[in-house]
């Protein structure tokens, strides 16, 4: 409905205007309500119409309210209809991305830990790409659908394999030195007390996840207890333990993409069941 236009004579001296006399066509008095505001009944010149033609203005006023009832009806139906409005995700599933950069990632390092080869390019070229970027874009990912455990989780290991990456580099320029034993050791505990925590988490997702952070948590541990005795012995048990720990990364992620190819569990994760009071 369009808006009332206020009559440039409203609410003056009713000498301004002759809308009163007696001699008022119906088509003045139509156009009078029609360019009235809402309270056109406090006008001095509206009373001495409705003397003189009570019928008509009374029906322009009925319709006038019922217009405007109206009006605020259709504004509460698309008000409660903006409310109750949803929008459905359909994007795809970040997270095995995600699990196979971290896993994949961690079994090549942990294979270097166990003696099998020494630390090279190829494994530094994997932690900025596919456990580095690749996680952090994950992570974006997540936090677009809303999911703050797999936002951090992500986004945090994504960064974790640059700042290893560069703890490795930076001392080859000779602008910084390279970390103690101790400093590492440090280090990596904090990653594990992280870990630890996350770890809590998944006990309302599934056992998958379970033995994926509870296995990371016990790698990052292993790794810093090496590093702050200086025993080379639990060095190698800590990479063995971490082929496994990226194996179970490996395993969790390409089973939610198996599943959801075949549309049922072909991989089993042990969902949890969780108890809702």
């Amino acid at each position: 409905m369009q808006d009332k236009i206020v009559c440039p004579f409203f609410g003056k001296d009713e000498d301004y205007c002759d809308v009163g006399c007696e001699y008022i066509s119906n088509h003045d008095i139509r156009m009078i309500i029609d360019y009235c505001a809402d309270d056109y009944t406090q006008c001095v010149k509206y009373k001495e119409l409705a003397s003189f033609h009570p019928e008509m203005l009374h029906h322009a006023a009925r319709t006038f309210n019922q217009d405007f009832n109206q009006e605020v009806k259709e504004k509460t139906i698309m008000s409660n209809a903006y409310q109750n409005m949803s929008l459905q995700d359909t994007t795809a599933n970040p997270a095995p991305l995600g699990l196979l950069g971290f896993g994949m990632t961690t079994v090549l390092l942990n294979l270097h830990n166990a003696g099998f080869f020494p630390l090279d390019a190829m494994i530094l070229a994997m932690g900025v790409f596919y456990g580095g970027l690749g996680q952090i874009i994950v992570g974006i990912m997540e936090w677009k659908k809303n999911n703050t455990f797999a936002a951090t989780a992500f986004t945090s290991y994504g960064l974790f394999w640059l700042t290893l990456v560069a703890l490795i580099l930076l001392p080859k320029t000779g602008v910084v030195a390279a970390s103690s034993p101790t400093a590492m050791g440090f280090y990596l505990t904090c990653w594990g007390m992280f870990t630890a925590v996350l770890f809590l988490g998944t006990f309302r997702l599934n056992r998958a996840l379970q033995v994926v952070f509870g296995s990371l948590m016990i790698l990052f541990f292993l790794l810093a207890a090496a590093d702050f005795t200086g025993n080379a012995a639990l060095k190698v048990i800590a990479g063995y333990e971490g082929i496994f720990c990226g194996f179970a990364a490996i395993y969790t992620g390409l089973a939610q993409v198996i599943n959801e190819v075949f549309e049922r569990d072909v991989a089993p994760l042990g969902t949890v069941a969780v108890k809702i009071k």
